[in-house]
C-alpha cells in the first residue's frame, strides 16, 4: 500500500472524519425523505464522536495497547547492542520564522532513548526519521533528534542517522544499513507505548532472518496508572479526541500488518 494511500485511509477512519460523515450522511438521507434512517444515523454518528473525545473513551481505546509492552525505567532495561529511537516526536527548525526544534507530545522518545545511553545499557543510538511530503527542504527529524540526544548527553560518535524515512514500515527497512553498520544483535527500540505492538511487529518482520532481536523499550505512556475519574472523564475534549484518533490509527496499521501476513502466508 503507498504511503498516500495509507494517509487517506487513515484520514477517513479517523473518529473526527466518521463522525462528521456520518452526521452530513443522516442530514442527506433525512433531506430526501428518508428521516428516521438520518436521524438513527445522525444520532449514532454524533453519540460515537462524542464518546471518542471523551478521555474515558479514548482511555479504553489506548489501554489494551499500550499495557502489551509496559515502560520501565532505564536503569532497569535490559542490555543491548543500539538503541533504535523512532520519529514523530519533534520538528526541526524551519528558520526564520521557526528556529527552534518543535517538542511533540512524543518528545519523551528522545529523553528515553537518552536516558538508555547514559544508564549504559548500549553503545550506539540511532535517530531514525524522515520529513513528510512538502518539507524535503527542511532537515530531517533524525537530525532534530540528534542535537537533543547530544544536548541530553549522547556523544556525537556514538550517534548514527537515517532520515528519509516517512513512516512506520520505512523506519524499519530504511534502518537496516544503519543496525548492520554498527554490528548491533540486540536493538532496544524506542517508541511510544500506544505505538509500541505496531512498529514492534514490523520492525520483527523487516528484520527477520537477519539475527537481530529487538527488545520494546517503550515510553510516553498516557493510559497506564491514569484512568479518568468523575464528570469530566465523560466531557468530551480536543485532546481527547487527538489520542483516540491515534488509538484507532494504531489499530489499523495492526490490522495492516496483519493482512500483510496473511498474503504473504498465502503465497508462500
Amino acid at each position: 500500500m503507498s504511503y498516500e494511500l495509507i494517509k487517506a485511509v487513515g484520514w477517513l477512519a479517523s473518529p473526527l472524519t466518521l463522525g462528521l460523515l456520518g452526521a452530513l450522511l443522516g442530514l442527506a438521507l433525512a433531506a430526501l425523505g428518508r428521516r428516521r434512517a438520518g436521524l438513527v444515523l445522525g444520532a449514532f454518528s454524533l453519540a460515537g464522536l462524542w464518546l471518542l473525545a471523551t478521555p474515558q473513551g479514548a482511555w479504553l481505546l489506548a489501554m489494551p495497547l499500550e499495557q502489551r509492552h509496559p515502560p520501565v525505567p532505564a536503569a532497569a532495561s535490559p542490555q543491548a547492542d543500539a538503541v533504535l529511537v523512532l520519529g514523530g516526536a519533534l520538528a526541526a527548525q524551519m528558520p526564520p520564522e521557526q528556529p527552534h526544534i518543535g517538542f511533540g507530545m512524543a518528545a519523551d522518545r528522545v529523553w528515553h532513548a537518552a536516558a538508555l545511553y547514559r544508564a549504559g545499557k548500549a553503545r550506539w543510538v540511532l535517530s531514525v526519521g524522515g520529513n513528510r511530503p512538502g518539507y524535503e527542504d527542511v532537515a530531517p527529524e533524525s537530525e532534530a533528534m540528534a542535537e537533543v540526544l547530544r544536548a541530553l548527553g549522547v556523544p556525537a560518535q556514538a550517534i548514527r542517522q537515517e532520515g528519509s524515512s516517512r513512516n512506520t514500515r520505512e523506519n524499519a527497512s530504511f534502518s537496516r544499513p544503519l543496525v548492520r553498520a554498527v554490528g548491533a544483535r540486540r536493538v532496544l527500540l524506542v517508541t511510544s507505548a500506544l505505538h509500541m505492538p505496531r512498529a514492534l511487529r514490523v520492525f520483527q518482520d523487516a528484520f527477520a532472518g537477519s539475527g537481530v532481536t529487538f527488545i520494546p523499550a517503550a515510553t510516553d505512556a498516557d493510559a497506564l496508572g491514569d484512568e479518568p475519574a468523575g464528570l469530566a472523564a465523560w466531557l468530551p475534549d480536543a485532546k481527547a479526541l487527538e489520542w483516540s484518533s491515534r488509538a484507532v490509527k494504531e489499530y489499523l496499521g495492526l490490522a495492516q500488518v496483519w493482512m500483510a501476513m496473511m498474503t504473504q502466508g498465502e503465497k508462500t
